[in-house]
C-alpha cells in the first residue's frame, strides 16, 4: 500500500492576523513496505505532515492518495481509512482512559465494528503481541503500569485493528534508554508480523539511522531531503543548518578516521560499528 504526497501545502489560520504556513509544496512517495523517518527540527511542520495521513487535518492545497484513497477528496469513508493507518501520537500514555487495558485495547476495533467474539481475538493478540502477559494485564488499571507498559499497551490499542501502516510520533520520548529500545524492538517485530509500512518522527538520529531505510528532511515547512540514512548521514554539510546532528555511531566513527583508523563503510548502529571497528584493527 504505496502512499503518494504530491505539492501538499497547508497553512493554520489562513487569511488571519496569526496565518502560518506549516507546509509548503511537499512532494514524495512511501513505497509499501519501507520504514521511513521524518526528522527535523521543532515547528517544521512534521507533525502537521503525519495528521493528514488519516484526515484529523484534511488536504487543502496538493493531494495525499493512499492505496486507492485519495485523501484530497471531500467524502472520504475515515473508517476504511483509519482501519488502515494506526497512529500513535507523543506520549500515548497519557491517551489512556478505560478503567481497564482490556477495556482501552478493545476501544478501536468496537468503533470499526467488529463482533465480540472477534475483538476478544485481537485484543489478547495485540497484547501479547506487544510483550505484555495478558491474564496478568487485562483487568488491571493502566494507570497502574510502568510508563513503559502504559506505552506498550497504548500501542496494543492501535495494532489490535490491525492497520497495515503505522505512524509513530517520536515513539521512544520519556523513555529511558532500555524503555526505548524495548520500544524499538516492538516496532521491529511489528514490522515483521502484519505491518507493512513504518513511519516514524524521530528527533533522534540514532533511531533514523538504525531502524529506517527512507528518511525525509523537514525544514520551516519544506521539504529539503527524500533520501536513504546512508546517503544523508554520509556527509555532514548536509546538515548544516538544520539543526539536526549525525547519529553517535557516524560521529565515532569519523573521529576514529581521524585518528588514523580508517573506517570504510557506514556505522549507522553499533554492531556495524564494531564490525568496521574489527575489520580497520585486526587482532594481532
Amino acid at each position: 500500500m504505496s502512499i503518494e504526497i504530491k505539492n501538499l501545502s497547508f497553512v493554520y489560520g489562513a487569511k488571519s492576523a496569526y496565518e502560518k504556513r506549516a507546509l509548503e509544496d511537499v512532494s514524495f512517495t512511501i513505497k509499501d513496505g519501507e520504514t521511513l523517518g521524518i526528522i527535523g527540527t521543532t515547528g517544521s511542520g512534521k507533525s502537521t505532515l503525519i495528521q493528514h495521513l488519516n484526515a484529523l487535518i484534511r488536504v487543502t492545497n496538493g493531494s495525499i492518495v493512499i492505496d486507492d484513497i485519495d485523501l484530497s477528496q471531500k467524502r472520504i469513508n475515515l473508517q476504511l481509512l483509519r482501519s488502515k493507518i494506526g497512529m500513535l501520537f507523543q506520549y500515548p500514555e497519557y491517551q489512556l482512559f478505560e478503567d481497564t487495558v482490556e477495556a482501552d485495547v478493545a476501544f478501536g476495533p468496537k468503533n470499526f465494528g467488529y463482533k465480540k467474539e472477534d475483538i476478544d481475538y485481537m485484543v489478547r493478540q495485540a497484547i501479547e503481541l506487544v510483550g505484555l502477559d495478558y491474564y496478568e494485564v487485562k483487568d488491571k488499571s493502566p494507570f497502574e503500569l510502568s510508563g513503559g507498559q502504559k506505552r506498550r499497551v497504548a500501542i496494543a490499542g492501535i495494532i489490535a485493528s490491525r492497520p497495515s501502516i503505522l505512524v509513530l510520533d517520536e515513539p521512544t520520548a520519556g523513555l529511558d534508554p532500555i524503555g526505548k529500545r524495548e520500544i524499538l524492538d516492538l516496532v521491529k517485530r511489528l514490522k515483521d508480523s502484519f505491518v507493512k509500512t513504518i513511519i516514524m518522527i524521530s528527533h533522534n538520529m540514532d533511531e533514523i539511522a538504525e531502524y529506517c531505510d527512507h528518511v525525509i528532511v523537514l525544514h520551516e515547512g519544506k521539504l529539503i531531503y527524500d533520501t536513504t540514512p546512508e546517503e544523508l548521514f554520509s556527509d555532514k554539510e548536509k546538515l548544516v543548518g538544520t539543526g539536526l546532528s549525525l547519529p553517535h555511531t557516524v560521529n565515532i566513527a569519523r573521529l576514529l578516521s581521524e585518528k588514523g583508523v580508517e573506517i570504510n563503510e557506514s556505522c549507522l548502529d553499533v554492531d556495524s560499528l564494531v564490525n568496521a571497528i574489527e575489520k580497520a584493527v585486526p587482532n594481532e
